[in-house]
């Protein structure tokens, strides 16, 4: 399994996974771009699209590509997502084309929007990776690109609640996505990587794993990309909106004793406003 992020608008990605010439896309919006991308890796054979939730951002190729390709899947969470032929839900598991090695399961994580899933891709030879549209966003993007990320609970932040609860965050993140195996490469909606380690560095200032990234974030300055690089347990590690246990987390934001989710609905509310974002 080979997986390519392909940038799109200002601050999404979107992905190739591939295996040899065959391939599916991730949220293609801008279906040109990733068809050029899949060109030159040698991905001739297009068979699906995920789309991981129904905003314009992430769905809003979804006709073109299936007016490209007609007998090609795609695969939504409901039927807000253009164009879509199969409809996933929790527990769904699938190869992603007949005969591939790759097995994709879907986790429902309900918040940013109600149709949000995370694909959860494996192959044969154990490599792992997780797409999650966006369930970690909000940011002050890296200068390369404009920015203020959502990655589901990825590259140190978490999604605005748009059609969800604190509860369904929490659970989305510290319930769902932190259960998968720890070396999961985590692959995430758009690059606000810069803004969310400036909140994390604000709550944990002197939390080591939290000056890792931001190190990691200064030193990506020059090309921004920073999708496919962390893993689960890195997130967990870095990651305030998983650290809603964290009793130095709760204590920053003058939440002790409230609980992990009045934690998580503090610190996105902390997030929205602006408040305890650094200058890095």
């Amino acid at each position: 399994m080979k997986v390519t992020p392909v940038a799109v608008r200002d601050d999404n990605y979107a992905y190739i996974v591939s295996d040899g010439a065959k391939g599916v896309f991730v949220d293609p919006y801008d279906l040109g771009k990733v068809q050029d991308a899949a060109q030159k890796l040698g991905v001739s054979e297009i068979v699906g699209s995920i789309t991981t939730h129904h905003h314009f951002d992430h769905s809003g190729g979804n006709e073109a590509f299936a007016k490209a390709y007609p007998s090609a899947t795609v695969w939504g969470g409901s039927d807000k997502c253009p164009a879509m032929t199969k409809q996933v839900k929790n527990g769904d598991s699938f190869p992603l084309w007949q005969g591939s090695n790759i097995q994709a399961k879907i986790y429902a994580t309900p918040c940013h929007t109600q149709d949000s899933h995370a694909f959860f891709l494996q192959d044969e030879a154990g490599k792992k990776g997780v797409f999650t549209g966006e369930s970690d966003r909000d940011g002050i993007a890296l200068p390369a690109r404009s920015s203020d990320s959502f990655c589901f609970g990825v590259q140190g932040g978490c999604g605005r609640f748009f059609e969800g609860t604190p509860e369904e965050m929490h659970r989305a993140l510290n319930t769902v996505l932190a259960s998968l195996p720890d070396d999961t490469i985590v692959y995430c909606g758009h690059e606000y990587t810069g803004g969310n380690i400036a909140f994390g560095i604000g709550v944990l200032p002197q939390r080591k794993s939290v000056q890792d990234l931001a190190a990691f974030v200064k030193e990506k300055r020059n090309n921004g990309v920073t999708t496919g690089v962390f893993t689960i347990a890195d997130e967990k590690k870095h990651n305030v909106f998983m650290l809603v246990d964290d009793e130095e987390v709760a204590e920053a934001i003058g939440a002790k004793g409230k609980g992990p989710v009045e934690v998580m609905r503090i610190l996105r509310e902390y997030k929205n406003n602006g408040k305890m974002q650094v200058n890095l």
